[in-house]
């Protein structure tokens, strides 16, 4: 073999160990207290995660873990608590992870990954959000009493907070469109339910990321979730559209559609068992705060007219009965509360084609709808009308 040869077969040898050590990525650290355990790399990706690797401890604390990346990713450390930390790994990364056992995935460092270091903070702020909304409800429980004057600024710090929440993570959206980073701010998430950016107008959102992340990172599965989540959302909303086209088009249809739905003990409760009462039909959902404001204002309205045949029928679009229940006690909606608890997969909101919260029906007493999305003062004057 002459010496052409050797150095062609050695280059070529030289140039695929570069790349190959290029694309692993490594994650080290310490967990101070937490010698001995089994912490866990997965992959997270819009909806899911897919494991990767067990990694063990050592007695001093400290791990070690090597993982080959084509593109930058997404991965939370989950230790056996199911406490965790998220990380977002590029390839040839060498990242430092350094926390207690006792505070793991809450108080933790990150070195070498300025993308990582950015979730840590996203996922700081919202923590405060939670614990300020927890010590609200925690504060409204201890009064016991929707009379006390000291409930309505309680109620109006738990909706301020949650826009504030919303606000910051718009504008992270906003200074961080081309990163990934975007996606795991897009879904965050309250509790396991409820997305920081969960009405129908945030899909704006959640379409400007895509569309600056396919320029940037074609090829990221990260991104082609994210586009693949997107179509599903608006098959949903044309479906709901469709539908609505079609009802209307039907021969034959009048006054209501009737919903027949469970209430918090299970029994069925009827729109169409209501005839002779003047209803307000009413959409909303416990993590939407611009319905549950919208509610809290018709809880005067309801006191005055409830007396005089005027009902709510407020249809949660929840699929979660513990904050359902939570919020309508919360906020002492003491109105007819029903829900399929299946959304977004629930009927109810496609019958009637909402798109957006809150949305409401007012139906007279021979159960015609006679006007839609009417608050205040203004729906104190119909109702003056119609009872």
């Amino acid at each position: 073999m002459n010496r052409t040869v050797r150095y062609a077969i050695l280059w070529s040898l030289l140039v695929t160990m570069m790349a190959c050590t290029g694309n692993k990525t490594r994650i080290s650290g310490i967990i101070s207290g937490g010698g001995g355990s089994i912490i866990t790399l997965e992959r997270l990706d819009v909806n899911q995660t897919a494991f990767i690797d067990s990694i063990e401890v050592k007695k001093n604390g400290s791990f070690d873990e090597v993982t080959k990346l084509e593109e930058p990713e997404l991965f939370i450390l989950k230790n056996q608590h199911g406490e965790i930390i998220n990380l977002l790994l590029s390839p040839g990364d060498k990242i430092s992870v350094e926390c207690t056992a006792d505070a793991f995935g809450r108080e933790y460092q990150i070195t070498g990954s300025t993308e990582s270091e950015n979730i840590r903070l996203l996922v700081e702020h919202l923590r405060g959000t939670r614990m300020q909304l927890d010590s609200l409800t925690s504060l409204a429980d201890s009064i016991n009493d929707p009379e006390n004057p000291q409930m309505e600024p309680i109620q109006r710090a738990y909706v301020a907070a949650i826009i504030k929440q919303k606000r910051y993570t718009i504008s992270y959206l906003v200074d961080h469109m081309g990163s990934l980073s975007s996606v795991y701010a897009l879904y965050q998430k309250y509790n396991n339910e409820n997305l920081v950016l969960n009405e129908e107008s945030d899909l704006q959102y959640f379409k400007s990321v895509a569309d600056s992340l396919e320029k940037v990172y074609p090829n990221s599965s990260l991104t082609k979730s994210l586009r693949a989540d997107i179509d599903q959302r608006e098959a949903r909303f044309n479906e709901a559209i469709h539908l609505n086209e079609l009802l209307s088009r039907a021969d034959g249809v009048t006054g209501i559609l009737d919903l027949s739905i469970p209430d918090r003990n299970n029994i069925e409760i009827s729109l169409s068992g209501l005839k002779g009462k003047v209803i307000l039909l009413a959409f909303w959902a416990s993590g939407n705060s611009a319905s549950i404001q919208a509610l809290l204002q018709l809880r005067s309205t309801y006191q005055k007219y409830h007396q005089r045949g005027f009902e709510v029928y407020a249809v949660s679009l929840d699929n979660n009965k513990l904050d359902w229940m939570q919020s309508v006690d919360f906020n002492e909606f003491n109105w007819i509360n029903v829900s399929e608890l299946s959304f977004p997969g629930s009927m109810a909101d496609k019958l009637y084609n909402v798109t957006s919260l809150p949305a409401t029906f007012l139906i007279n007493r021979e159960q015609n709808i006679v006007a839609k999305n009417l608050y205040g003062k203004v729906l104190e004057t119909w109702l003056d009308n119609l009872i």
